[in-house]
């Protein structure tokens, strides 16, 4: 065989391919992992060359043990046998693969130094605003809640309103169906229907990775929901190692990802989602969502939704939304959680500061009256206000009193929340 030009790349972490372009030849491994030892994955070869015997395009489709020298040779005359391309020289293919495959996989990513690399985003610009409440772009977040907590339907909407913003996004269901979703879909947006790209799971995402980054790199995918977590965990959700293990795969899909989960049955259940710690750990941000127990027009739902965590910031202000249900539209709009009676007494101190400022036109208050308003000690309303003062997010300044009485707090010119 004439020697032709062969390009070696790597496709994706753990996924390789060697292409003969002259002779239509594709040598693609991916799936690889470490077996005592030895470094195996699944090699698929496609092939253009007349007489070939393909599915496909595919010669062969098959599990490789990339480090046995005899395994080598035996896909070599297999795949000599499938082709009938007697003057191609498959060993030679076969081997270079391997060797090239096993450096790459030995060498890892190169270090940087970290001078090199781009600075991270500010805050403002690593969000995805969903009417006012934040997804983070390239990091893992959780929203948890209890069955029927409207979080699969709130994630939807979400997915939605990102979309018609210009991203492509992806929804992987464990739970449900398409035809649930595209009934959703339809009453969350009756005018036009955004472009969501949907994947039905049925095997553990550590299973379902392969398939997930290869579609997001062939769909152009910016941005992926998981509903939810438990149900595409490999395990126990409670076994860290399972917890890992699905971290380590939504690092590999390497887009911004939004995961669905339970409450824990705990005393402290509302604060972190159900499961190992790790969950909670691992996500860059978390939120719980509740419902609101008001229950005066059958067809409306209020949802307010906590921030329990963030790492790259300060935690954000509780968000709220209703879900009104008509025979043929799902509508959602922003509500005001200080106005929802059993959702408002949740909000963070320095959120209820917040709305009593606001409330009263943004008149500067006194500690002694915010705190006794909020029925709260006036030291909890110090350090909330403190937490929520200078650099950065700030919520909340200081004003002199008149005539040298008592500091009073103000709103910040930036609007809170």
């Amino acid at each position: 065989m004439t020697r032709a030009t062969r390009t070696f790349s790597q496709l994706g972490d753990g996924s390789y391919q060697l292409t003969v372009l002259e002779l239509g030849l594709q040598l693609t491994v991916d799936r690889l992992r470490r077996d005592r030892h030895e470094l195996v994955g699944e090699l698929a070869v496609a092939c253009d060359l007349p007489g070939a015997h393909t599915i496909d395009g595919f010669i062969s489709v098959a599990d490789f043990n990339l480090s046995s020298a005899h395994a080598r040779q035996t896909r070599a005359k297999l795949l000599a046998e499938r082709s009938e391309a007697a003057d191609v020289d498959w060993l030679s293919l076969v081997e270079e693969l391997c060797v090239r495959s096993i450096a790459a996989d030995r060498q890892g990513a190169p270090s940087r130094p970290l001078h090199a690399y781009a600075r991270a985003p500010q805050a403002t610009d690593a969000l995805l605003d969903v009417d006012g409440w934040p997804w983070l772009r390239d990091h893992a977040m959780i929203t948890f809640a209890d069955g029927g907590g409207l979080k699969s339907y709130l994630a939807l909407y979400g997915a939605g309103v990102l979309s018609q913003r210009g991203l492509q996004v992806g929804f992987c269901d464990w739970e449900l169906t398409g035809c649930d979703h595209r009934d959703r879909l339809g009453r969350l947006f009756p005018d036009a229907l955004p472009l969501i790209h949907y994947f039905h799971c049925d095997k553990p995402l550590t299973d379902e990775v392969d398939r997930l980054t290869r579609d997001v790199r062939r769909l152009g995918l910016d941005y992926l929901v998981f509903d939810s977590a438990g149900f595409g965990t490999a395990g126990p959700p409670e076994a860290a190692e399972h917890a890992l293990a699905y971290f380590r795969a939504l690092r590999q899909i390497g887009v911004g990802s939004h995961l669905l989960a339970h409450v824990n049955r705990s005393e402290t259940g509302d604060q972190k989602p159900f499961g190992s710690s790790y969950w909670h750990n691992c996500a860059r941000a978390t939120w719980f969502a509740k419902l609101s127990a008001a229950r005066d027009d059958a067809g409306r739902l209020t949802v307010g939704l906590f921030n329990r965590k963030s790492n790259l910031t300060r935690l954000y202000a509780a968000v709220g939304f209703q879900f009104a249900f008509t025979e043929d539209r799902t509508i959602v709009e922003r509500v005001n959680l200080a106005d929802v009676d059993d959702l408002a007494g949740q909000l963070p101190t320095w959120q209820r500061v917040a709305n009593f400022i606001k409330a009263g036109g943004g008149y500067p208050q006194t500690i002694a009256v915010i705190a006794d308003t909020l029925e709260v000690k006036p030291n909890t309303v110090r350090k909330a206000v403190s937490l929520h003062s200078g650099k950065g997010r700030s919520v909340f300044t200081t004003v002199p009193g008149i005539d040298g009485g008592e500091v009073r707090i103000a709103l910040a010119e930036r609007r809170f929340g």
